[in-house]
């Protein structure tokens, strides 16, 4: 995550275009680290987002509403009588730290105009809001006290002068140092994409990368390996960089991962070393607003999907090693004649077996040429008791054989389900979806079930594509989507694909009569893309009429057998899952 300096520089310059000479009407604390300044400006409401989170803190406009306690926190009730119905004269930022101001005119007690100024720190676990005296520069209050035990460096409670947190790193604001400068200085060498966020104050790991991604150098390159012509490429790329962040010249967007569009970054200046799958905003606010509601429900869909995902894959891994030993009792079974052999020899020469020998070497019968053969024996049985122990052998490893043969194609069966549920898994994006999921594994066993009754969500939604001939392609999400939508949504003449041999989705493609090759090779495409296969470059997908389509009796869930089908080779690499036009349904 990249709430870096650049970042609140750009936050400031948007709070000052939108709040700067408002009144703030309302204070509210909803959760313990945050708070929100209603501000009226200009005949509108700005809900002002300030959060001291260890590892969420942030600034931005917001309009989520969110539920406050009944009874204001301590913090809130001070601001509250400190600031409430106060004007905001500026937004400012200490260069381009992560450090912003917010200066607000009001009053005292007996109705005199002070100047007091909000101050919100956004630095990782020593995050902080601190309301100070702008006049001598005191701690009035802060949402986090820091005392001298706590930290030796600085002390934030009230009556202590307010004091900045100073370091060594170059200001791009007041002085632009150029790398190479600073590189040629450097005792001892750094890895390149490190020595940006170490040596420039508010630069992060993610401009750091960029800057090397630009500049065509590995991010892990060392500062005493470059060239002078390395270093004044660097030299350029950085100048580039910053005349941008100067100029205020900013283009906010969240990075998305190319596999599954997760949210994997933002920043307010373009960034492309995370592949240029980027989705652009008007403004920083919307685009924090998205960012920060996307990734809290990515979160708590992955907090619950991975309880289950060690599950499965706890019940996968047995049963892969299960399979192992089948095979091999299976290929101890296909030798078990040899064990009937031993017992008809042992038989036939009993009155040859010398009491205390472990082996007797006599003709074999059965053989053409009556080639010699030694039998082991135990010397604790009778001969008859060795001749029994053989038959007995070979009548269990006969029975053996034919329960083998049933037992291994179903217990590959259930590694192949167990794969396409966890390949489910991987591509969930709603918690309806994990529902489902979790569902199906009760229905199986392999989780327990509810003691209550709960109500039930209504079916998750699979993904709606469109090719780019406007057909319309559905792709499952889950095995309890992947039978609603071949079984009950397909018609019998529209076209179901599904990755060859490999778990993955199935894929719906609807038939009006006008179905191009380049429809089917498009909806092949995201077979591929949805299924385990998706990182690889290519893939083979097989595609049938849904007609062609059967679900065995007893069958799992999402587990289908199809015949007249077709298989296309297919290069993941041609087309991206955003050359599709996405339905949201």
């Amino acid at each position: 995550m990249s709430y870096d300096g650049i970042v609140t520089r750009a936050i400031v310059d948007e709070l000052n275009k939108t709040i700067t000479g408002g009144k703030i009407s309302k204070i509210n604390q909803p959760s313990d680290n945050e708070i929100n300044l209603i501000v009226y400006n200009n005949k509108k409401n700005y809900k002002v987002l300030l959060n001291a989170s260890s590892n969420l803190a942030r600034v931005y406009i917001t309009d989520i509403s969110k539920q406050n306690p009944l009874a204001a926190p301590n913090f809130c009730m001070f601001l509250r009588k400190y600031l409430q119905g106060g004007t905001i004269k500026s937004v400012r930022q200490n260069g381009i730290d992560r450090v912003i101001f917010i200066d607000i005119k009001t009053y005292d007690e007996l109705s005199f105009e002070v100047d007091r100024t909000l101050v919100i720190e956004l630095m990782g676990k020593y995050s902080n809001i601190i309301l100070i005296n702008k006049e001598d520069n005191k701690i009035l209050e802060s949402i986090n006290h820091v005392t001298l035990d706590m930290s030796r460096v600085r002390q934030v409670y009230p009556g202590t002068v307010y004091k900045l947190i100073e370091d060594s790193k170059k200001d791009i604001t007041i002085d632009r140092v150029l790398p190479s400068d600073i590189i040629k200085q450097l005792e001892k060498p750094n890895k390149l994409f490190k020595f940006f966020y170490q040596n420039y104050t508010g630069f992060s790991p993610t401009i750091g990368k960029e800057i090397c991604f630009k500049s065509n150098l590995d991010f892990d390159r060392l500062t005493n390996d470059l060239s002078d012509e390395e270093l004044s490429i660097l030299d350029n790329v950085f100048i580039d960089l910053t005349d941008k962040i100067l100029n205020h010249d900013y283009k906010p967007s969240i990075q998305k991962n190319t596999h599954n569009n997760n949210y994997k970054d933002f920043h307010v200046l373009d960034i492309e070393f995370l592949g240029g799958n980027n989705e652009y905003f008007e403004n920083i606010s919307s685009m924090l607003e998205r960012y920060y509601m996307v990734t809290a429900t990515q979160d708590k869909v992955y907090q619950k999907s991975n309880d289950i995902k060690k599950i499965v894959s706890t019940k996968l891994n047995r049963d892969r090693n299960k399979l192992v030993n089948l095979y091999n009792e299976l290929e101890l079974s296909e030798d078990r004649d040899k064990y009937k052999v031993y017992g008809d020899l042992l038989s036939a020469n009993i009155h040859l077996i010398e009491r205390g020998k472990d082996k007797i070497i006599v003709e074999n019968f059965y053989d053409e040429n009556l080639k010699k053969i030694e039998i082991p024996i135990s010397i604790k049985k009778s001969p008859w008791d060795n001749a029994q122990n053989y038959y007995k052998k070979y009548s269990k490893l006969k029975v053996a054989n034919k329960l083998l043969k049933v037992q291994i194609p179903e217990l590959k069966d259930e590694i192949k389900y167990l794969e396409q549920i966890l390949d489910s898994i991987e591509r969930v994006t709603e918690t309806s979806e994990i529902e489902e999921i979790k569902e199906e594994l009760r229905t199986m066993g392999l989780i327990k079930k509810k003691t209550k009754k709960q109500r039930k969500d209504k079916p998750s939604k699979p993904y709606h594509y469109k090719t780019s001939n406007g057909l319309d392609v559905y792709v499952g999400k889950n095995n309890a989507q992947n039978d609603r939508l071949t079984l009950k949504v397909a018609n019998k003449d529209d076209y179901f694909l599904h990755a060859k041999d490999i778990a993955g989705s199935h894929v719906i493609l609807r038939n009006n009569n006008d179905v191009t090759e380049k429809d089917i090779l498009e909806a092949a495409f995201l077979a591929g893309y949805y299924s385990k296969a998706s990182n690889e470059d290519y893939i083979d997908v097989d595609c049938t009429q849904k007609k062609n389509v059967r679900k065995a009796k007893q069958a799992k869930p999402g587990m289908v057998y199809y015949d007249n089908f077709d298989t296309y080779h297919i290069d993941l690499k041609a087309l991206s899952i955003n050359d599709f036009e996405k339905i949201n349904n």
